[in-house]
């Protein structure tokens, strides 16, 4: 019966033994590229670690743009809301500041002229009958003495003109009497004229209804 190996003490060809390994007798060449490998990367890199280097250290750290790329102008985008503000600002009275305030111009009113002077119930009245009709300056006289005015004269009238019934008065003095004159007969048209013969004249037409 053998006795197993483990049952003897380790020597010194145990020791030798196990730290030896197998070795390759036959090994074939190493590729040529394998080989050039190393010296090609540091050929390579080695200059372009230098120019990054370079180009950090020269550089002013911030890259300048391309000419290429067009620079963008950057503008305010608008307030929502916002509107362009008018020429002056309004206040709370309405009116524009920075602006002169409207003046109201004032307006002319209508004002009706009062009769220059009074009533002369003595004045010279010629009534001129040129509407055809016998007696009717006669009539018209009377109409105005009982009204007052006692300086009535009736007349025939032969002229063409006027061609309505007209009341004549030869200056301002004269407006409120004529104007009196012509409120009791009825007549709208009055005129003034220097030229006229008489204080007042009173031309009577064919349209006369007084």
């Amino acid at each position: 019966m053998s006795t197993p190996h483990e049952d003897y003490p380790e020597d010194e060809f145990d020791v030798a033994g196990r730290d030896r390994t197998p070795q390759g007798v036959h090994r074939g060449p190493r590729p040529l590229l394998r080989t050039l490998l190393p010296i090609l990367a540091v050929v390579v890199l080695a200059p372009l670690l230098a120019w990054g280097a370079i180009s950090l250290l020269g550089g002013s750290g911030e890259p300048e743009p391309s000419a290429a790329a067009p620079t963008v102008q950057e503008t305010a985008a608008p307030t929502a809301g916002a509107t362009e503000a008018p020429t002056g600002e309004t206040s709370a009275e309405g009116t524009t500041e920075g602006a002169e305030p409207a003046t109201e111009e004032p307006t002319e009113e209508e004002t009706t002229e009062e009769p220059t002077g009074q009533v002369e119930y003595g004045t010279a009245i010629a009534v001129l009958n040129g509407a055809g009709v016998n007696g009717l300056a006669g009539e018209v006289v009377g109409t105005l003495a009982s009204e007052g005015f006692t300086g009535g004269v009736a007349d025939d009238y032969t002229s063409g003109a006027p061609a309505t019934t007209t009341l004549y008065y030869n200056n301002p003095e004269l407006q409120a009497t004529a104007e009196e004159v012509a409120r009791v007969l009825g007549i709208g048209n009055l005129v003034e004229s220097s030229s006229a013969t008489q204080a007042i004249a009173i031309v009577l037409r064919s349209d006369f209804q007084g």
